[in-house]
């Protein structure tokens, strides 16, 4: 099999590859609806409960962290 070759059936694989990943796109684009409010309101509520509560876990290390040090004389 010569360079050629080769180059040449890696790129029928790309293009194959290119092709299907374009129709699976299409099809999912199809079947996509729009999210309604609702949904939206979920993942925002969902994403805040996430930050507070990282907040907190944030706020109680740095307490603790911080009493630690100011017992230990740091």
């Amino acid at each position: 099999m010569s360079r050629y070759e080769t180059t040449r059936i890696s790129e029928t694989s790309i293009r194959g590859r290119i092709r299907s990943f374009l129709q699976s796109t299409k099809r999912i684009i199809k079947v996509a609806t729009k999210p309604s409010t609702k949904d939206y309101w979920l993942v925002t509520k969902i994403c805040l409960i996430g930050m507070v509560i990282l907040g907190a876990i944030s706020y109680v290390i740095q307490l603790l962290f911080s009493l630690l040090a100011g017992m230990l004389g740091f």
